[in-house]
């Protein structure tokens, strides 16, 4: 029987239930695997700000993947990894969407910075109350004079006109990646960014072979990264094509998804790990 030594968990439908909360036994689960020197990873397209509290409430402490692999922070939230969309890019996208679909709300993610047109905006509130990230009003053309480049823009609108967005982007932006990670969210980021290859940079660093990994995801945006796992774990409530591209499919987020795809499977402690701490 295969044995791991580095978990993935997308948080979104994965990780988190309806309520935004780590179920008790699954937390039990994540902090028991830490303990033993098993690497622990949330891979998420949220920001460092909007990770960190699912990281408190899960109990450990492990490195984190921001943006879908924009950007991957240590245990002490050092820089690992860090690569985004060129600035006029981003700004040229975000002319285009809000002229092309004016009801698609663009928001740009710069390290712990969510940059927004308006924070009073429908999509925005509902965000930042799921998040816990607060948002900053601002404009994007002198927000980008500061920072090497953007990691990520967030398109948030009716699920057809997110579809219909996405099928144009690609077409007209060939030097970003455009996914899905729910029906009224589009991710946006440079291309090649993802998290397979946030995946693949981990394994690498803590020369844990490719096997040896798990990941557990619910959408598009984790396609690819189910695909590259050593085991790539499908949540119930996943869109089928997404089930179809997983070695295994588990329960929904409602139903403790994680713990139950989790709880069996056999495990050892990576060696570049001490028992209940990273380096």
């Amino acid at each position: 029987m295969r044995t791991y030594s580095m978990v993935f968990l997308d948080i979104d439908g994965t990780l988190l239930d309806a309520n935004d909360q780590v179920s008790p036994c699954t937390r039990k689960l994540l902090k028991h695997l830490e303990k033993r020197g098993i690497s622990v990873i949330l891979c998420s397209a949220r920001s460092p700000a909007a990770i960190e509290p699912v990281s408190q409430q899960a109990g450990i402490c492990g490195p984190i993947i921001c943006y879908n692999g924009s950007l991957i922070l240590s245990t002490d939230r050092s820089i690992l990894f860090d690569q985004g969309m060129r600035a006029e890019d981003a700004i040229r996208f975000k002319e285009f969407a809000d002229s092309a679909f004016p009801e698609v709300n663009v928001s740009t993610y710069l390290y712990n910075v969510w940059l927004v047109d308006s924070a009073q905006n429908q999509h925005i509130c509902r965000e930042a109350g799921r998040s816990q990230h607060e948002p900053l009003e601002g404009l994007l053309r002198s927000a980008v004079q500061s920072v090497p480049h953007v990691h990520k823009q967030l398109c948030m609108g009716a699920p057809l006109q997110i579809l219909q967005l996405q099928e144009r982007a690609m077409r007209e932006f060939p030097m970003m990646d455009f996914l899905r990670s729910g029906p009224i969210y589009l991710e946006v980021t440079a291309k090649g960014v993802s998290k397979r290859s946030a995946v693949e940079k981990l394994h690498t660093l803590y020369m844990i072979d490719r096997e040896e990994t798990v990941a557990c995801g619910d959408n598009f945006v984790d396609l690819e990264m189910l695909r590259y796992a050593g085991l790539g774990i499908a949540m119930g409530n996943a869109p089928e094509e997404v089930k179809r591209a997983a070695d295994m499919v588990t329960a929904s987020n409602l139903e403790d998804g994680v713990y139950i795809a989790l709880k069996n499977l056999r495990f050892k402690q990576n060696s570049q790990v001490k028992t209940g701490e990273f380096r």
